[in-house]
């Protein structure tokens, strides 16, 4: 019995003995051999070095996309260790639809943070018609490809929450592989990298960069507003033609976005949906929006990031000008969305139950909701003045959260 004891121990010893020798190789072998990161250009969200040129009735830019098809400059890749990245995920409001990168309140937003010997370094991962499904999707491939320290979610008030469908919402993986991960970073973040570079070279194909100028995209937008208008209904076709005169000649000149007209003449409360927290389709899109953060942020966790959230103004919710104007493309408002602050409260709600901090500025665009020069007046989109106070709003709010962290 005795032997038996003493061979149950010595056979404990030994694994706990290559338990720890294998995690203490892990750690050295960590810091001496290169990481792996995928070579080349990759579609990740858009062509890569694609140029591209949009203007509306509104606004005239241009969009460049780097080698990873995201609208940025080239991201180095490893990480410089003296640099303190945040990337951004979100729609066109984070992808800054309308206003050249420049303007966009993420990158205001870098210049105005300070981390000690940090620089800090910015990422947009935004998407126009993207959402929640969408947000869960970008953070799983590029967390580990960019190594952030701070992933921000951009959660436009009303359309996010409404779009936050549960697709591809499945949950995490838990247990044996989070205590893989925890004794062993180095090996498992080998391996995610190994799997990324194989999935991004199955779906990436080589082929000259993409160059479109703004009346190209103008003559697409009409072709698309004229293969709407003749799908449209005898109904829809009415509520299009009490539109006044210069919505209608924009949308079919190519000046408009032809979608947004679909959507008002097709779900024209869409703006009003939201207002009601306690209504159970809210309810429930509550609760997938919670499970997207979740997964971000578990995600996240893995690399050893962090998440918030930023509540983005929707112009017809703190913008008198925006409310007026967005009538006139085809949508219903009602008064209260002016006061209410449920567009801002049902992101809290998603981001309390996800453990996830939120930050909201509503307040400062209401002190201005007689200004015509924060939303554009037909497309709706932040101009480069709303993304100024978007950032300007963020900016003691996020430093404050940085220096406490």
């Amino acid at each position: 019995m005795r032997s038996f004891i003493k061979n149950i121990i010595l056979l404990m010893a030994s694994i706990f003995f290559v338990l720890v020798l294998t995690i203490i190789l892990d750690r050295i072998l960590g810091n001496v051999l290169p990481k792996p990161f995928p070579e080349g250009t990759h579609d990740l969200i858009f062509p890569p070095l694609s140029r591209q040129e949009f203007a509306s009735v509104d606004f005239k830019y241009v969009v460049e996309t780097n080698s990873l098809g995201i609208r940025e400059r080239e991201v180095q890749r490893p990480k410089n260790a003296k640099s303190y990245r945040i990337i951004a995920v979100g729609d066109s409001y984070t992808y800054g639809w309308g206003v050249n990168i420049e303007e966009t309140w993420l990158r205001r937003l870098e210049q105005k943070l300070s981390l000690g010997s940090k620089h800090i370094e910015t990422v947009n991962l935004g998407k126009p018609g993207a959402g929640p499904p969408f947000y869960v999707e970008i953070t799983r491939t590029i967390v580990p490809l960019l190594e952030p320290d701070w992933i921000l979610v951009g959660i436009l008030q009303g359309n996010d929450i409404a779009s936050s469908g549960s697709e591809g919402l499945e949950q995490v993986r838990t247990g044996l592989i989070h205590g893989t991960r925890y004794l062993f970073p180095n090996f498992v973040r080998t391996v995610e990298m190994m799997r990324l570079a194989y999935s991004l070279e199955k779906r990436t194909q080589e082929r000259p960069p993409e160059k479109t100028t703004a009346e190209d995209n103008a003559r697409w937008s009409a072709n698309t507003a004229k293969e709407f208008y003749e799908k449209m209904s005898a109904d829809e076709k009415q509520k299009f033609h009490n539109f006044d005169e210069e919505v209608k000649q924009a949308f079919f000149n190519g000046l408009l976005n032809p979608y947004m007209i679909d959507l008002a003449l097709k779900n024209k409360h869409i703006y009003t949906l939201t207002l009601n927290p306690e209504d159970p389709w809210i309810q429930q899109c509550i609760v997938n929006m919670t499970k997207a953060l979740q997964i971000i942020k578990s995600v996240a966790s893995q690399f050893n990031a962090r998440v918030a959230v930023v509540s983005i103004p929707d112009g017809p919710y703190v913008n008198e000008v925006a409310w007026n104007n967005i009538q006139r493309v085809g949508f219903d408002v009602v008064p209260e969305m002016l006061t209410s602050d449920a567009p801002d409260r049902v992101i809290q709600i998603a981001c309390e139950k996800a453990g996830v901090p939120c930050f909201t500025v509503s307040e400062a665009f209401r002190q201005r909701k007689q200004d015509p020069h924060l939303f554009f007046k037909l497309d709706g989109h932040l101009t480069a003045e709303g993304h100024k106070l978007l950032a300007e709003t963020l900016a003691p709010k996020l430093q404050q959260w940085l220096i406490e962290k």
